[in-house]
């Protein structure tokens, strides 16, 4: 019995606290630093490490008035990603570039007159716009990674599908930072059928950044 009133009055407070939470429809331009490994499950399971920045826009669309601060976020951005590594001592970089368009959904929580805490989660449509493997080795052509041509089936992939769950901090009505976490649903890569495996390799990453609230 104790453990329901407990339970009961938790709930009351979660209620009291968001009730007055304000959802209105306000838009952000956002600058994220993006630390994302990419995975690739052969028997032995091989990760690269990317660094990625992120410029993009959102726009918050309030679901329920005031009283539900419910929310349904929109947007796109631009993410680029370099890769490094050093082979036989020739050093290799990766450049890529995609155009995301993230689809959440969310609940607003009023921390106070200046604060409030908006959790989300939803999905995430890429178009990998460009991805090109350089050397700094002379008379070695660069390699085009969403072509047939020099990757045959390791080639990237233009489309993906994913997901993310996070949260922004909104101040002031004016600022806000952000973490998330993001998966890919979809492979980056489909590899050769091996021994009756399709190899494939997804990437995880963390979304760390700013922005302005208008």
């Amino acid at each position: 019995m104790k453990v329901k009133n407990l339970l009961a009055a938790a709930a009351l407070c979660l209620v009291s606290g968001t009730a007055s939470a304000q959802v209105n429809n306000y838009g952000g331009l956002y600058l994220q630093y993006n630390p994302t490994w990419q995975i690739a499950n052969y028997d032995n399971v091989e990760t690269e490490y990317i660094n990625g920045f992120t410029l993009g826009y959102f726009r918050s669309i309030g679901l329920g008035g005031d009283n539900v601060p419910l929310f349904l976020e929109v947007g796109g951005n631009l993410k680029y990603g370099l890769h490094t590594e050093k082979a036989a001592g020739v050093r290799i970089n990766d450049h890529l570039l995609s155009l995301n368009i993230p689809v959440n959904f969310g609940y607003s929580i009023g921390l106070g007159d200046n604060l409030a805490l908006n959790p989300y989660v939803g999905i995430n449509l890429r178009l990998n716009l460009l991805g090109v493997e350089t050397y700094d080795i002379k008379g070695v052509d660069n390699i085009n990674l969403y072509s047939k041509d020099d990757m045959g089936d390791a080639r990237y992939n233009r489309f993906q599908l994913g997901g993310q769950i996070g949260f922004k901090m909104i101040i002031s009505e004016a600022f806000f930072v952000e973490a998330a976490y993001h998966i890919d649903f979809t492979p980056i890569q489909n590899f050769a059928v091996v021994g009756g495996k399709d190899f494939k390799s997804r990437t995880h990453g963390v979304n760390l950044g700013f922005g302005l609230v208008f």
